[in-house]
Protein backbone atom coordinates (compact mmCIF):
# COMPACT_ATOMS: atom_id res chain seq x y z
CA UNK A 1 0.00 0.00 0.00
CA UNK A 2 1.33 3.70 -0.89
CA UNK A 3 2.29 5.74 2.24
CA UNK A 4 0.33 8.29 1.52
CA UNK A 5 -2.60 6.30 1.14
CA UNK A 6 -1.90 4.88 4.30
CA UNK A 7 -1.69 8.18 6.43
CA UNK A 8 -5.00 9.24 4.57
CA UNK A 9 -6.81 6.19 6.34
CA UNK A 10 -5.00 6.70 9.44
CA UNK A 11 -6.01 10.29 9.93
CA UNK A 12 -9.83 9.20 8.27
CA UNK A 13 -10.21 7.21 10.88
CA UNK A 14 -9.14 9.28 13.53
CA UNK A 15 -11.44 11.96 12.16
CA UNK A 16 -14.32 9.44 11.94
CA UNK A 17 -14.06 8.46 15.12
CA UNK A 18 -14.12 12.58 15.97
CA UNK A 19 -17.27 12.77 14.29
CA UNK A 20 -18.76 9.65 15.46
CA UNK A 21 -18.55 10.70 19.07
CA UNK A 22 -20.18 14.09 18.00
CA UNK A 23 -22.75 12.39 16.13
CA UNK A 24 -24.07 10.05 18.89
CA UNK A 25 -25.25 13.64 20.85
CA UNK A 26 -27.09 14.19 17.62
CA UNK A 27 -27.99 11.20 16.38
CA UNK A 28 -27.76 8.83 19.20
CA UNK A 29 -26.36 6.05 17.00
CA UNK A 30 -23.20 4.49 19.02
CA UNK A 31 -19.64 5.32 17.68
CA UNK A 32 -18.78 1.65 17.66
CA UNK A 33 -21.30 0.53 14.89
CA UNK A 34 -20.26 3.58 12.89
CA UNK A 35 -16.60 2.56 13.38
CA UNK A 36 -17.47 -0.89 12.50
CA UNK A 37 -19.14 -0.14 9.34
CA UNK A 38 -16.30 1.90 7.96
CA UNK A 39 -14.04 -0.97 8.72
CA UNK A 40 -16.63 -3.34 7.00
CA UNK A 41 -16.60 -0.84 3.74
CA UNK A 42 -12.87 -0.63 3.80
CA UNK A 43 -12.10 -4.66 4.11
CA UNK A 44 -14.88 -7.04 3.22
CA UNK A 45 -16.60 -4.53 0.59
CA UNK A 46 -13.97 -2.65 -0.78
CA UNK A 47 -10.55 -5.15 0.05
CA UNK A 48 -8.70 -1.37 0.30
CA UNK A 49 -7.27 -3.83 3.46
CA UNK A 50 -7.22 -7.57 3.27
CA UNK A 51 -8.68 -9.22 7.03
CA UNK A 52 -5.77 -12.04 6.30
CA UNK A 53 -3.21 -9.88 7.36
CA UNK A 54 -5.14 -8.50 10.76
CA UNK A 55 -6.03 -12.31 11.86
CA UNK A 56 -2.91 -12.58 13.49
CA UNK A 57 -2.64 -9.52 15.25
CA UNK A 58 -6.09 -10.48 16.67
CA UNK A 59 -5.08 -11.00 19.57
CA UNK A 60 -2.53 -8.71 21.09
CA UNK A 61 -4.33 -5.30 18.98
CA UNK A 62 -7.69 -6.50 20.94
CA UNK A 63 -5.67 -7.34 24.20
CA UNK A 64 -3.78 -4.02 24.66
CA UNK A 65 -7.50 -1.87 23.61
CA UNK A 66 -8.85 -4.03 26.93
CA UNK A 67 -6.72 -2.72 28.99
CA UNK A 68 -6.80 0.20 28.02
CA UNK A 69 -10.77 0.24 28.18
CA UNK A 70 -10.64 -1.08 31.75
CA UNK A 71 -8.22 1.06 32.98
CA UNK A 72 -10.26 3.89 31.92
CA UNK A 73 -13.18 2.67 32.86
CA UNK A 74 -11.57 1.89 36.27
CA UNK A 75 -10.43 5.68 36.29
CA UNK A 76 -13.63 7.28 35.89
CA UNK A 77 -15.57 4.90 38.83
CA UNK A 78 -16.23 6.08 42.17
CA UNK A 79 -14.91 3.90 44.98
CA UNK A 80 -18.01 4.70 46.92
CA UNK A 81 -20.56 3.76 44.09
CA UNK A 82 -18.69 1.34 42.83
CA UNK A 83 -18.42 -0.65 46.48
CA UNK A 84 -22.20 -0.02 47.21
CA UNK A 85 -23.34 -1.22 43.64
CA UNK A 86 -20.61 -4.59 43.31
CA UNK A 87 -23.35 -6.83 44.48
CA UNK A 88 -26.23 -6.08 42.40
CA UNK A 89 -23.64 -6.39 39.85
CA UNK A 90 -22.50 -9.32 40.69
CA UNK A 91 -25.72 -11.09 40.88
CA UNK A 92 -26.34 -9.37 37.12
CA UNK A 93 -23.43 -11.02 35.75
CA UNK A 94 -23.50 -14.19 37.29
CA UNK A 95 -27.34 -14.92 36.19
CA UNK A 96 -26.85 -12.69 32.63
CA UNK A 97 -24.05 -15.00 31.97
CA UNK A 98 -25.64 -18.28 33.57
CA UNK A 99 -28.68 -18.24 31.30
CA UNK A 100 -27.58 -17.34 28.16
CA UNK A 101 -25.39 -19.82 28.86
CA UNK A 102 -27.94 -22.63 29.29
CA UNK A 103 -30.20 -21.44 26.86
CA UNK A 104 -27.41 -21.23 23.76
CA UNK A 105 -26.19 -24.71 25.49
CA UNK A 106 -29.91 -25.98 25.06
CA UNK A 107 -30.66 -24.34 21.38
CA UNK A 108 -27.48 -26.45 20.05
CA UNK A 109 -29.00 -29.59 21.74
CA UNK A 110 -32.26 -29.38 20.68
CA UNK A 111 -32.27 -26.82 17.54
CA UNK A 112 -28.95 -27.88 16.04
CA UNK A 113 -28.36 -31.31 17.12
CA UNK A 114 -25.08 -30.91 18.67
CA UNK A 115 -23.36 -32.75 20.68
CA UNK A 116 -23.50 -32.13 24.76
CA UNK A 117 -19.30 -30.93 24.54
CA UNK A 118 -19.88 -29.11 21.71
CA UNK A 119 -23.08 -27.26 22.93
CA UNK A 120 -21.80 -26.33 26.07
CA UNK A 121 -18.62 -24.97 24.24
CA UNK A 122 -20.91 -22.64 22.66
CA UNK A 123 -22.47 -21.73 25.32
CA UNK A 124 -19.42 -20.49 27.15
CA UNK A 125 -18.32 -18.48 24.16
CA UNK A 126 -21.30 -16.41 23.89
CA UNK A 127 -22.69 -16.46 27.37
CA UNK A 128 -20.46 -13.10 28.03
CA UNK A 129 -20.92 -9.60 27.23
CA UNK A 130 -17.94 -7.53 25.64
CA UNK A 131 -17.22 -4.13 28.46
CA UNK A 132 -15.12 -3.36 25.39
CA UNK A 133 -17.76 -2.43 23.53
CA UNK A 134 -20.37 -1.42 26.58
CA UNK A 135 -17.91 0.84 28.42
CA UNK A 136 -17.28 3.44 25.95
CA UNK A 137 -21.08 3.91 25.26
CA UNK A 138 -21.76 4.09 28.77
CA UNK A 139 -20.76 7.91 29.57
CA UNK A 140 -23.15 8.92 26.78
CA UNK A 141 -26.06 7.27 27.78
CA UNK A 142 -28.96 9.55 29.81
CA UNK A 143 -28.91 7.11 32.88
CA UNK A 144 -27.59 7.63 36.43
CA UNK A 145 -24.31 7.58 37.55
CA UNK A 146 -25.21 4.33 39.57
CA UNK A 147 -26.48 2.78 37.01
CA UNK A 148 -23.49 2.89 34.87
CA UNK A 149 -21.17 1.60 37.53
CA UNK A 150 -23.43 -1.13 38.34
CA UNK A 151 -23.59 -2.47 34.48
CA UNK A 152 -19.50 -1.38 34.02
CA UNK A 153 -18.93 -3.76 36.85
CA UNK A 154 -21.41 -6.05 35.33
CA UNK A 155 -19.71 -6.39 31.82
CA UNK A 156 -16.43 -6.98 33.56
CA UNK A 157 -17.98 -9.83 35.41
CA UNK A 158 -19.71 -11.20 32.65
CA UNK A 159 -16.41 -11.40 30.86
CA UNK A 160 -14.69 -12.79 32.94
CA UNK A 161 -17.13 -15.64 33.70
CA UNK A 162 -16.64 -16.06 29.29
CA UNK A 163 -12.66 -16.53 29.90
CA UNK A 164 -12.59 -18.55 32.99
CA UNK A 165 -15.65 -21.02 31.80
CA UNK A 166 -13.79 -21.68 28.36
CA UNK A 167 -10.44 -22.26 29.66
CA UNK A 168 -11.54 -24.59 32.65
CA UNK A 169 -14.12 -26.86 30.43
CA UNK A 170 -10.69 -27.04 27.36
CA UNK A 171 -8.97 -28.08 30.53
CA UNK A 172 -11.68 -30.68 31.63
CA UNK A 173 -12.12 -31.84 27.71
CA UNK A 174 -7.86 -32.77 27.35
CA UNK A 175 -7.80 -34.53 31.13
CA UNK A 176 -10.93 -36.15 31.35
CA UNK A 177 -11.99 -37.44 35.29
CA UNK A 178 -9.24 -35.70 36.47
CA UNK A 179 -11.04 -31.97 37.38
CA UNK A 180 -13.91 -32.19 39.94
CA UNK A 181 -16.32 -29.47 40.94
CA UNK A 182 -14.63 -28.43 44.32
CA UNK A 183 -11.54 -27.39 41.91
CA UNK A 184 -12.95 -25.51 39.55
CA UNK A 185 -15.00 -23.63 42.29
CA UNK A 186 -11.30 -23.00 43.99
CA UNK A 187 -9.91 -22.50 40.89
CA UNK A 188 -12.38 -19.55 40.43
CA UNK A 189 -11.90 -18.30 43.79
CA UNK A 190 -7.75 -18.28 43.83
CA UNK A 191 -8.04 -16.68 40.32
CA UNK A 192 -10.11 -13.86 42.03
CA UNK A 193 -8.57 -13.27 45.47
CA UNK A 194 -5.09 -12.98 42.85
CA UNK A 195 -6.47 -10.43 40.95
CA UNK A 196 -8.22 -8.54 44.18
CA UNK A 197 -4.70 -9.06 46.05
CA UNK A 198 -2.52 -7.28 43.11
CA UNK A 199 -4.61 -4.08 42.29
CA UNK A 200 -5.01 -3.58 45.82
CA UNK A 201 -1.64 -4.09 46.68
CA UNK A 202 -0.07 -2.13 43.23
CA UNK A 203 -2.66 0.73 43.59
CA UNK A 204 -1.51 1.09 47.03
CA UNK A 205 2.00 1.62 46.03
CA UNK A 206 2.00 3.64 42.77
CA UNK A 207 -1.02 5.94 44.86
CA UNK A 208 1.53 6.70 47.03
CA UNK A 209 3.98 7.93 44.83
CA UNK A 210 1.69 9.50 42.33
CA UNK A 211 1.70 13.28 43.49
CA UNK A 212 5.07 13.38 42.86
CA UNK A 213 5.13 11.17 39.48
CA UNK A 214 2.13 12.44 37.68
CA UNK A 215 3.75 16.26 37.54
CA UNK A 216 6.86 14.73 35.94
CA UNK A 217 7.36 14.68 32.58
CA UNK A 218 6.67 11.09 30.89
CA UNK A 219 4.03 10.45 33.94
CA UNK A 220 1.52 8.92 31.86
CA UNK A 221 4.07 6.80 30.04
CA UNK A 222 5.41 5.34 33.02
CA UNK A 223 1.79 4.55 34.62
CA UNK A 224 0.91 2.87 31.36
CA UNK A 225 4.08 0.58 31.58
CA UNK A 226 3.09 -0.09 34.96
CA UNK A 227 -0.31 -1.24 34.12
CA UNK A 228 0.64 -3.13 31.25
CA UNK A 229 3.28 -4.97 33.85
CA UNK A 230 0.27 -5.50 36.06
CA UNK A 231 -1.47 -7.26 33.07
CA UNK A 232 1.16 -10.04 32.66
CA UNK A 233 1.85 -10.31 36.02
CA UNK A 234 -1.64 -11.27 37.27
CA UNK A 235 -2.03 -13.37 33.92
CA UNK A 236 1.06 -14.81 35.05
CA UNK A 237 0.10 -15.67 38.77
CA UNK A 238 -3.06 -17.15 37.53
CA UNK A 239 -5.79 -14.27 38.46
CA UNK A 240 -8.21 -12.31 36.20
CA UNK A 241 -6.24 -9.47 34.35
CA UNK A 242 -9.70 -7.76 33.49
CA UNK A 243 -10.63 -7.52 36.99
CA UNK A 244 -6.83 -6.54 38.03
CA UNK A 245 -6.70 -3.74 35.74
CA UNK A 246 -10.19 -2.34 36.43
CA UNK A 247 -9.86 -1.99 40.23
CA UNK A 248 -6.52 -0.88 39.85
CA UNK A 249 -8.33 2.01 37.67
CA UNK A 250 -10.59 2.57 40.78
CA UNK A 251 -8.27 2.85 43.30
CA UNK A 252 -5.94 5.04 41.83
CA UNK A 253 -8.74 7.28 40.18
CA UNK A 254 -9.64 7.70 44.01
CA UNK A 255 -6.60 7.40 45.80
CA UNK A 256 -7.20 10.95 47.27
CA UNK A 257 -10.34 10.65 48.75
CA UNK A 258 -9.41 7.08 49.84
CA UNK A 259 -6.11 8.62 51.37
CA UNK A 260 -8.36 10.88 53.13
CA UNK A 261 -10.61 8.55 54.94
CA UNK A 262 -7.85 6.85 56.66
CA UNK A 263 -5.89 10.00 57.49
CA UNK A 264 -5.53 9.41 61.02
CA UNK A 265 -4.48 5.76 60.21
CA UNK A 266 -1.63 6.42 57.34
CA UNK A 267 -0.49 9.55 60.15
CA UNK A 268 0.21 6.54 62.51
CA UNK A 269 2.85 5.22 59.95
CA UNK A 270 4.06 8.02 58.37
CA UNK A 271 3.36 11.27 59.95
CA UNK A 272 5.02 13.45 57.36
CA UNK A 273 2.67 12.04 54.46
CA UNK A 274 0.35 14.71 52.76
CA UNK A 275 -3.06 13.52 51.08
CA UNK A 276 -2.38 15.89 48.06
CA UNK A 277 0.62 13.49 47.49
CA UNK A 278 -2.18 10.44 46.37
CA UNK A 279 -3.72 12.86 43.97
CA UNK A 280 -3.48 11.76 40.21
CA UNK A 281 -2.89 14.76 37.98
CA UNK A 282 -5.62 15.39 35.63
CA UNK A 283 -2.84 15.90 32.89
CA UNK A 284 -2.06 12.32 33.48
CA UNK A 285 -6.15 11.37 33.05
CA UNK A 286 -6.43 13.43 30.03
CA UNK A 287 -3.77 12.07 28.23
CA UNK A 288 -4.90 8.56 28.81
CA UNK A 289 -8.66 9.48 27.89
CA UNK A 290 -6.87 10.57 24.41
CA UNK A 291 -4.81 7.40 23.83
CA UNK A 292 -7.42 5.22 24.96
CA UNK A 293 -9.66 7.11 22.60
CA UNK A 294 -7.50 6.52 20.08
CA UNK A 295 -6.98 2.76 20.41
CA UNK A 296 -10.56 2.49 20.59
CA UNK A 297 -11.01 3.75 17.92
CA UNK A 298 -9.21 1.22 15.87
CA UNK A 299 -10.24 -0.81 17.29
CA UNK A 300 -14.03 -1.26 16.34
CA UNK A 301 -12.44 -0.56 12.56
CA UNK A 302 -10.50 -3.50 13.01
CA UNK A 303 -13.37 -6.03 14.01
CA UNK A 304 -14.91 -4.57 10.93
CA UNK A 305 -11.66 -5.37 8.76
CA UNK A 306 -12.13 -9.17 10.47
CA UNK A 307 -15.61 -9.23 8.81
CA UNK A 308 -15.83 -12.01 6.28
CA UNK A 309 -19.68 -12.02 4.62
CA UNK A 310 -18.31 -15.41 2.26
CA UNK A 311 -18.87 -17.05 5.43
CA UNK A 312 -21.87 -16.14 6.20
CA UNK A 313 -24.15 -19.28 4.58
CA UNK A 314 -27.96 -19.81 5.91
CA UNK A 315 -27.35 -22.27 8.37
CA UNK A 316 -24.45 -19.58 10.32
CA UNK A 317 -27.04 -16.87 9.59
CA UNK A 318 -29.62 -19.22 11.46
CA UNK A 319 -27.74 -20.22 14.22
CA UNK A 320 -26.44 -16.39 14.69
CA UNK A 321 -30.61 -14.98 14.61
CA UNK A 322 -31.28 -18.06 17.20
CA UNK A 323 -28.63 -17.41 19.39
CA UNK A 324 -29.55 -13.18 19.57
CA UNK A 325 -32.98 -14.29 20.69
CA UNK A 326 -31.40 -16.18 23.89
CA UNK A 327 -29.48 -13.36 24.27
CA UNK A 328 -32.65 -10.76 24.38
CA UNK A 329 -34.26 -13.78 26.65
CA UNK A 330 -32.06 -14.16 29.11
CA UNK A 331 -30.73 -10.31 29.37
CA UNK A 332 -34.93 -9.20 30.16
CA UNK A 333 -35.53 -12.36 32.40
CA UNK A 334 -31.93 -11.04 34.40
CA UNK A 335 -32.56 -7.72 34.87
CA UNK A 336 -36.27 -8.30 35.81
CA UNK A 337 -35.27 -10.92 38.69
CA UNK A 338 -32.70 -8.51 39.53
CA UNK A 339 -34.50 -5.51 39.47
CA UNK A 340 -36.59 -5.58 42.77
CA UNK A 341 -33.39 -6.17 44.68
CA UNK A 342 -31.73 -3.08 42.87
CA UNK A 343 -32.56 0.54 43.36
CA UNK A 344 -30.73 1.10 40.37
CA UNK A 345 -32.34 -1.07 38.12
CA UNK A 346 -35.65 -0.32 39.76
CA UNK A 347 -35.58 3.51 38.58
CA UNK A 348 -34.53 2.74 34.70
CA UNK A 349 -36.26 1.88 31.86
CA UNK A 350 -35.72 -1.43 30.34
CA UNK A 351 -34.55 -0.80 27.33
CA UNK A 352 -31.11 1.18 28.45
CA UNK A 353 -30.41 -2.28 30.10
CA UNK A 354 -31.57 -4.59 27.26
CA UNK A 355 -29.50 -3.30 24.62
CA UNK A 356 -26.40 -4.11 26.33
CA UNK A 357 -26.21 -7.24 24.86
CA UNK A 358 -22.97 -7.06 22.63
CA UNK A 359 -20.54 -9.81 21.93
CA UNK A 360 -16.77 -8.59 20.88
CA UNK A 361 -13.22 -9.69 22.13
CA UNK A 362 -13.38 -12.14 24.88
CA UNK A 363 -15.91 -13.84 22.38
CA UNK A 364 -13.49 -14.33 19.49
CA UNK A 365 -10.64 -14.46 21.37
CA UNK A 366 -12.24 -17.58 23.00
CA UNK A 367 -13.27 -19.24 19.87
CA UNK A 368 -10.41 -19.16 18.61
CA UNK A 369 -8.62 -20.84 21.40
CA UNK A 370 -11.22 -23.44 21.21
CA UNK A 371 -10.12 -23.72 17.49
CA UNK A 372 -6.58 -24.68 18.34
CA UNK A 373 -6.88 -26.17 21.17
CA UNK A 374 -8.41 -28.87 18.42
CA UNK A 375 -10.66 -30.63 21.36
CA UNK A 376 -13.60 -29.51 19.36
CA UNK A 377 -13.92 -28.67 15.74
CA UNK A 378 -16.96 -27.01 13.99
CA UNK A 379 -16.85 -25.19 10.98
CA UNK A 380 -19.67 -23.22 12.08
CA UNK A 381 -18.08 -21.62 15.44
CA UNK A 382 -16.00 -18.49 13.68
CA UNK A 383 -18.33 -17.45 11.50
CA UNK A 384 -21.07 -17.55 13.89
CA UNK A 385 -19.07 -15.35 16.00
CA UNK A 386 -18.53 -12.74 14.13
CA UNK A 387 -21.99 -12.53 12.77
CA UNK A 388 -23.24 -12.27 16.30
CA UNK A 389 -20.19 -9.76 17.15
CA UNK A 390 -21.79 -7.61 13.84
CA UNK A 391 -25.23 -8.16 14.56
CA UNK A 392 -25.33 -7.84 18.57
CA UNK A 393 -24.17 -4.11 18.09
CA UNK A 394 -26.15 -3.05 15.56
CA UNK A 395 -29.03 -3.99 17.72
CA UNK A 396 -27.38 -1.91 20.43
CA UNK A 397 -27.49 0.88 18.67
CA UNK A 398 -31.27 0.29 17.58
CA UNK A 399 -32.01 -0.16 21.58
CA UNK A 400 -29.32 2.77 22.11
CA UNK A 401 -31.50 5.23 20.00
CA UNK A 402 -34.71 3.96 20.84
CA UNK A 403 -33.87 4.62 24.35
CA UNK A 404 -32.33 7.84 23.94
CA UNK A 405 -34.76 8.83 21.48
CA UNK A 406 -37.36 8.19 24.23
CA UNK A 407 -35.42 10.33 26.61
CA UNK A 408 -35.13 13.16 24.77
CA UNK A 409 -38.59 13.58 23.97
CA UNK A 410 -39.29 12.82 27.75
CA UNK A 411 -37.47 15.88 28.40
CA UNK A 412 -38.79 18.20 25.78
CA UNK A 413 -42.57 17.22 27.17
CA UNK A 414 -41.43 17.97 30.46
CA UNK A 415 -40.28 21.50 29.30
CA UNK A 416 -43.64 22.16 27.68
CA UNK A 417 -45.59 21.30 30.16
CA UNK A 418 -43.80 23.29 32.37
CA UNK A 419 -43.78 26.23 30.41
CA UNK A 420 -47.52 25.92 29.88
CA UNK A 421 -48.15 26.03 34.01
CA UNK A 422 -45.95 28.75 34.11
Amino acid sequence: MDVSLFAALIGGIIVLGVVGDFLFTKTKIPTPVILMLAGIVLGPVTHILKSDIFLEIAPYFGTFALILILFEGGLDLEFDLAIRQFSSALLLGFLSFALAAAGITALCLILFQMEMTQALLYGFIFGGTSPAVILPVLPRLTITKNLKTLLTLEAVISEVLTVISVIIYINILREPGHIEEASILSHILVSIGISILLAAFSGLVWSRFMGYFSKQNLAYMLTLGFVLLLYTLTDFLGGEAAITILAFGILLGNSKMLAAKSQSFLAKINSTLNIEDFELDEVVKKINAELTFLVRTFFFVYIGLLLDFNLFTQDVLLMAAAILGIFFISRATTVNLVRPLSPSLRSAHISSTLSLIPRGLATAVMAFIVLDSKVVTSEMLLPTVFAVILASNLLMSVFVYYYESRHRDGMENDKKTGAMQT
